[in-house]
């Protein structure tokens, strides 16, 4: 997956002829590619945003996100909070984009649900701001070899820490160790019979269970039925 998707942000950076991408061009690719940037706050907005935050009945994701992609057959608009720094933005809308240009337009209207998205989007986001930064560093060891041991520490150091944070990322989307069958609509415990030993099994997510979509299982979870 990640070959796929440094493949991707390769061709973004070819595409926009982009070395360093700033908020700017961030801003002006995504309104190109027929979205509507709509900056909010989590306290108060004006009418307009207030209507059409009511509209699509995303109240919920403003209440908890710094900003996130919303596409359905009429609308392709892509939240972003205005108390944002400028870097910050940078960083929301560069995750946004990799939604976006990694085809993330799924059955939900809202992109980037689910945690495999999520972290492809996480993946566009790194190789996208910090290809040059590996570029400057591939140049240093070439032309001093002395400072090779220095560079790979660092970015080994690098590397654990974004692992890390990616894992930490991934683990908070989940909610507790429950698993659900691609069909099925209730979640179970992860050595029940339904799911036991079966490769269409995922975990669930935060978003899944407040959905409302989907029962404890009769089997392994009957304390929880209510």
């Amino acid at each position: 997956m990640k070959n796929k998707i440094k493949s991707q942000a390769k061709a973004f950076l070819r595409e926009y002829k982009l070395s360093d991408v700033t908020l700017d061009d961030l801003r002006r690719i995504i309104k190109g590619q027929g979205y509507t940037i709509v900056e909010f706050n989590h306290i108060i907005n004006d009418e307009e945003v207030t209507k059409l935050i009511k509209a699509l009945g995303v109240e919920k994701a403003i209440e908890k996100s710094k900003g996130f992609t919303y596409a359905d057959k009429h609308r392709r608009i892509v939240f972003l909070h205005e108390d944002l720094t400028d870097e910050e933005k940078r960083l929301v809308l560069a995750h946004e984009e990799g939604h976006i240009y990694c085809g993330h337009l799924t059955t939900s209207p809202i992109i980037g649900r689910d945690v495999t998205e999520e972290h492809e989007a996480n993946e566009f986001t790194h190789y996208i701001l910090y290809a040059d930064i590996c570029c400057k560093l591939n140049g240093a060891l070439r032309r001093n070899k002395r400072v090779t041991v220095i560079v790979v520490a660092v970015l080994i150091v690098f590397s654990i820490g974004l692992l890390l944070f990616i894992h930490f990322r991934k683990e908070q989307s989940y909610y507790g160790n429950y698993y659900l069958t691609a069909t099925g609509n209730r979640y179970h415990e992860e050595n029940c019979i339904y799911v036991k030993d079966k490769n269409n099994v995922r975990r669930m997510t935060i978003e899944e269970f407040e959905s409302g979509e989907y029962t404890p299982c009769e089997i392994c979870l009957p304390h929880d039925l209510g």
